[in-house]
């Protein structure tokens, strides 16, 4: 006869290895962040698409026109990461008791290499935006 204590047991190792096994490679695959298009198309401000850049953007050119306004091109990192590829990564580390994490952490990490949208605003001459162009990456 199985006594409660080692069920216990069983499901408290079962617990561990499960926990311990859900490693780096499904955090990688589920947290990537970024930019999207529609974070994109929502900004009203000149500071909203200066706080893109922090997710390792850039300017590539600002050019002031002769009535005042300005243009602006950025490049900021696509936002990537997926709930179902991470859970597919949890699941063969528990598996594979953790021996997926030496496998699937440099796939996650060739997965997740740069990926950048680029896109133009024009301003007006009081720095307002009027137009916004995404030419993707």
């Amino acid at each position: 006869m199985i006594r409660l204590g080692s069920i216990l047991l069983v499901l408290a190792l079962l617990t561990a290895t499960i926990a311990a096994c859900t490693g780096p490679a499904a955090k990688q695959a589920s947290k990537q962040a970024g930019a999207t298009e529609s974070r994109i198309a929502r900004c009203e401000s000149r500071s909203c698409f200066m706080g893109l850049l922090e997710y390792g953007g850039q300017i590539l050119l600002d050019k002031q026109h002769p009535d005042g306004s300005f243009e602006e091109i950025y490049q900021v990192r696509r936002k990537k990461g997926s709930n179902v590829r991470s859970f597919t990564h949890g699941i063969l580390s528990i598996a594979t008791l953790g021996i997926w994490n030496l496998v699937g952490s440099p796939i996650e990490g060739f997965i997740s290499s740069a990926d950048f949208i680029v896109f133009r605003v024009i301003y007006d001459p009081h720095g307002q935006p009027t137009k916004i162009e995404i030419q993707g990456g």
